[in-house]
Parts: structure tokens; sequence; C-alpha cells
């Protein structure tokens, strides 16, 4: 049904995105090709013209009796004296100043001029008409026509660009709006599944709580003699329930990354010697060997400090809760470039190999001693690794059963500081 949801958002997305290229590139194709036709029909019109204008320059004008009288021997086509010029004409025409045709080239025309000086398309033949003047006096109308065969070649070629050319670009405006729909809805996607997986993770591991809840509340009500004891059951719950929301909403609010330059600089060392500190008590109550290597100096990240105190302390708090008495649990930093590496490494029982893969998915348990009665949730290592996530780490995870694991996290250093320090290490135990 979510595939459903976002394959019709997408196709909407994609739909109209194409509606809207495609409507502009029709309105800017007709104008381009509106534009090419007028300007090809001018250019056309336009060497009509200056042939015309060529043409009438070669009539010559000769006094006889008092009169001017025309001669056309060097008009190229219709006089005798010149080669034509280099231009495809159907028909040359020459009439007198009365409009009575006199001579011609080509087709027989009427006998007298019937269509008025300027431009005009006779069938298949643009035709000009100019009236020619001497000093004043009109001598009378050349008429010349090209036939439009180059012309209308070339605008069907144009239209034959436009006919192949505008459906295949909105195919390929379909196809990189279909792209780009699928890259637009990614963060949508993302969020609705992160509020879907926030819901879902809620939903399944609310629901035992709220149960143990019900049943308890009920026998208190039943059986007032039980009632301190039942009172404790759901102290108990409902603390547990709280961890539960808590972790959730973390899960929840790091989704993606963080933006590293705008957080101040942490420094592991510091956060680490406090909570050594902070599980000196609890080393000592449960017989452990506590080591913790720490450089001497500033080794640096940027990052919000109480994410990595959150993720550091989920890591030690699973090594003491795995970790039986006798055994030791290491903490130390180290720097592989450009990574400082914050590693907790336990003598614990280990994890068999085909969990290690599936360590980090939120609600995975190992079905032996990691188990539902430990009181874990099988969310502690998700939240370890969307934290490093969040800050451009990633974590690792090494183990072997009944020999201990090591998880380290691989944090960027900040680059202006240094850390090729000696160790140095203390001991609690």
């Amino acid at each position: 049904m979510d595939t459903q949801v976002f394959q019709h958002s997408r196709r909407q997305f994609a739909r109209s995105f194409t509606t809207v290229m495609g409507t502009i590139l029709i309105l800017f194709t007709g104008s381009l090709y509106t534009w090419e036709v007028h300007n090809q029909r001018w250019g056309f019109d336009e060497d009509l013209q200056i042939t015309a204008r060529v043409m009438a320059s070669s009539i010559k004008v000769e006094p006889r009796q008092g009169q001017w009288r025309v001669n056309l021997n060097e008009v190229p086509f219709l006089g005798g004296k010149t080669q034509p010029i280099d231009h495809e004409l159907v028909y040359v025409r020459w009439f007198d100043a009365d409009g009575s045709l006199r001579q011609f080239v080509g087709p027989p025309p009427t006998l007298t001029l019937g269509d008025p000086p300027g431009l005009a398309t006779v069938g298949s033949v643009r035709q000009l008409t100019i009236a020619v003047e001497h000093e004043g006096r009109r001598l009378g109308y050349l008429q010349i026509g090209e036939p439009l065969d180059t012309l209308s070649r070339s605008l069907q070629r144009l239209r034959w660009a436009v006919v192949l050319g505008v459906p295949a670009t909105l195919g390929l405006i379909a196809g990189v709006s279909w792209i780009l729909a699928d890259r637009a809805m990614q963060p949508v996607r993302q969020a609705y599944l992160s509020l879907h997986q926030f819901t879902a993770d809620a939903s399944h591991e609310l629901r035992a709580p709220l149960a143990a809840l019900m049943s308890n509340a009920q026998l208190g009500i039943l059986a007032p003699e039980q009632a301190p004891h039942r009172l404790e059951k759901i102290v108990s719950t409902t603390r547990r329930m709280s961890t539960l929301v808590e972790t959730l909403l973390t899960l929840a609010r790091q989704q993606g990354s963080l933006d590293l330059q705008a957080l101040p600089v942490v420094d592991l060392a510091e956060l680490l010697q406090d909570l050594s500190q902070t599980y000196a008590p609890q080393v000592t109550a449960q017989q452990l060997t506590w080591q913790c290597h720490l450089p001497p100096g500033s080794w640096s990240v940027r990052g919000q400090r109480e994410l990595l105190h959150q993720a550091i302390d989920n890591l030690l708090r699973n090594a003491l809760h795995y970790t039986p008495a006798g055994g030791s649990i290491t903490v130390s930093l180290s720097q592989r470039d450009p990574w400082i590496v914050v590693q907790v490494a336990d003598t614990g029982i280990g994890i068999a190999p085909e969990h290690l893969p599936h360590l980090g998915e939120r609600f995975y348990r190992v079905d032996t001693a990691r188990s539902r009665h430990t009181g874990g949730f099988g969310l502690g290592l998700a939240l370890v690794k969307q934290i490093v996530a969040a800050h451009g780490g990633f974590l690792t995870i090494a183990s072997q059963p009944q020999q201990g694991s090591q998880f380290s996290l691989h944090l960027p250093r900040v680059p202006s500081l240094s850390c090729h320090f000696p160790l140095a290490s203390s001991k609690h135990g």
C-alpha cells in the first residue's frame, strides 16, 4: 500500500512536471517556428526584390523624337546582349506605362497588367511587380516571378524537425521527470518510513509493558494485600517504558546526518574519563577489571556531546551486562587517519558469527543470553549505529563466542588537531 501511494505521487509529480515543461517547449517551439518561417519568407522576398532592382538598373532610356524610349536589350532574361543572372525565375515581363504588355520571357501572360505593384503569390510562384521611373516620369512596370519550391522544401524540413523533435523531446522530458520525481520523493519517503518505523517500533514494544501495567493494576485492586508488590512492578514497568520511549524518540530524531561544522568540539578523552568515573563503583561491585587507555592531550571531534555520551554509554553498559565476574573491560582511543577510534572491548560471552551481520538492526536480539528477559529492547546498538552515522562515522563489531567482543566507533577527527601521543593506562578492579 505504501509503495502504491508513493508510486501514485511519483506519477503525479512526473505528469505535472512533463505538462509544464511540455507546454513551455511547445510555446517556445511554436514561437521559434513562426519566427523562422517569417524570416525565411522575408529573406526570399528580399532576395527577389534585389534581383528586380538589379534587372531594373539594366534598363536603358534613350531620347528619341522628344520622348524617352526604353531599351531592354541589356536586361537579363529579356535582352539578348547579356547573360541571364544566376536566379531561378519562371518569367520576366515588361509592361509599358499604360499597363500594356510589351515584352516577356516565360509563360504567356495577359496582355495588360492586372496586378498592382508589389508582392503577390500566384499559385506556386512568388511574383514581384515594380514601377520603373526616370526623372520623375514612369517608364513602365517590371514583373518577375520565382517558384516557391526552394522555400517550400526548406519549410517542409523545418516542419519535419518540429514534428519529430517535439515528441522526442517530450519523451525525454517525461523520462527525466520520472527520475527527478523519484529523487524528489526520496526525502518524503524517508520521512514517511521513519514515522512508520517509529509507530511500528513503539506499538510493538509498548504492547507488552502496557499489558503488564494493566494486569498488575487489576491484581492490586482485586488483592489489596499484594498492592505494594504490584505497585513496585508498575513502577519498574513504567521506568522501562520511559526508557523505551526515550530511545525510540532519539532514533526518530537522528535521521540523516548532522551539520558537523556548526557543532562544537568534543574532547573524547575527557568524555571517557567521566564515564570511567561513573562506572567505577559498578565495576568494583561486579569484580571486573577496567582498563582505560587515554592518550594525553586533546582527542577532539565535532558533534553533540550528549549523543556521543549516549552512544559510548550504551556500549559500556552492554559490556558490563555481558561480562561475568573476573573478566575485563578495556576502553581505548586510537587514531587511524582520518578517524579517531573509540574502542570498547570486553572478555564477556561474545556473539556467534551468524548474528554479527544483524547487530544494529532495531529489535534484533541474540537468542541466547541477549534475550528479552535481560531487560534489553534490541535498540541499543541501533541507536549507537545511528548516532555515529549522524556524526559522519561508522561502527564496526568483532566478536567470538566465550572470548569477548570489540565495538569500535570511528569518528572524523578535527583536522587541525594532532593526536600522536604515547598511551597511558589506568585500572579499576
